[in-house]
């Protein structure tokens, strides 16, 4: 899916609600308010923290240790523990004095193991097959270390997992904007140039440009893309490709809520629209208007709210991890 709005009619929107919020009297202070209670942890009393194994989109394999087994023991019985198929696998330990799980690190030493496989991701959800290797592996791994495996039932684990890409496919959903020049066609060269000024990164195959924004624990995470056709920026000569098009794309699962990507894109491509003599339009080529942009608006709001529902709201790690090959 795609769909493209412009920036110019987001702020119309928001000049709007300025506006009627100031025309609204002020209403009489209220007393303040005492100091909100801390936030409630997310984890239940006792329980260990958890790391990156999630059971909203892990299939969970417990492994029982009878005596604790070290990282230097662990680590290398765990090469047959990347993948299943195209799906990832994590193993992680318990460390009882932290009562956390986490990636098995050499130095620690463990109480108990727990190896998840990924339900579904953009390849698709884990089949029989994928859960056969996994399950031989866990399998093995727990031979190796006198383990005992709480092992899954294929039927369900399989079910499960077509109901979570089902889910997946119902939100995958990409928005784009794209910027149409007015006169002549622009060189590959001459948007490189514009999109590397613009703080823009290029990719490591070089099909598209990256803007990258600072989550809330300060990790820089990808926003949104710039794509120039079928232009490869490493391989094609940027002097003889050329096109009319540029098109931003905002991958609405992955990239933070909190951040408004939405508006951001609309207001670059705004800004490229005015300095590269083009316009803004929607995929058939037709002018946008405000009205395009508050149902747009409108179809991401219930986006946003099923995957918060879901307990993977856009951006997250755990959406970030589903949303992925």
């Amino acid at each position: 899916m795609s769909v493209a709005a412009a920036a110019t009619h987001a702020e119309v929107a928001e000049d709007k609600a300025e506006a009627e919020a100031e025309a609204t009297p002020a209403p009489v202070p209220a007393p303040a308010p005492a100091p909100a209670p801390a936030p409630v942890a997310a984890v239940p009393d006792g329980q260990p923290t958890p790391a990156l194994i999630d059971p909203l989109i892990d299939c969970i394999v417990p492994l029982h240790l009878e005596r604790k087994a070290s990282g230097e023991r662990i680590l290398p019985l765990t090469g047959r523990l990347r993948r299943a198929g195209t799906k990832q696998v994590h193993i992680e330990g318990l460390r009882t004095e932290a009562n956390a799980w986490e990636p098995v690190t050499a130095g620690h030493q463990y109480e108990d193991l727990q190896v998840g496989v990924q339900l579904a991701n953009r390849g698709g959800p884990l089949n029989a097959l994928e859960f056969s290797e996994f399950i031989t592996a866990v399998e093995s791994l727990a031979e190796s270390l006198d383990a005992s495996a709480d092992l899954p039932d294929m039927s369900e684990t399989v079910a499960n997992a077509r109901e979570l890409d089902g889910f997946a496919a119902g939100c995958d959903v990409q928005l784009g904007v794209n910027v149409i020049s007015d006169g002549a066609p622009w060189s590959a060269a001459y948007v490189q140039n514009v999109a590397t000024q613009d703080g823009l990164v290029l990719s490591r195959d070089g099909t598209r440009f990256i803007r990258y924004q600072a989550n809330a624990e300060g990790v820089q995470r990808p926003l949104f893309t710039l794509q120039f056709g079928d232009t490869n920026f490493l391989r094609d000569d940027l002097t003889v490709k050329a096109g009319r098009q540029i098109t931003l794309l905002l991958d609405v699962p992955v990239a933070d809520q909190a951040a408004k990507p939405f508006k951001t894109v609309c207001e670059y491509g705004h800004t490229l629209a005015q300095r590269m003599g083009a316009q803004l339009v929607d995929d058939n080529m037709r002018p946008l208007t405000e009205a395009s942009f508050v149902a747009i608006f409108s179809k991401l709001e219930t986006l946003y709210n099923k995957l918060e529902a879901r307990g993977m709201p856009a951006g997250s790690l755990v959406a970030q991890r589903l949303f992925s090959i």
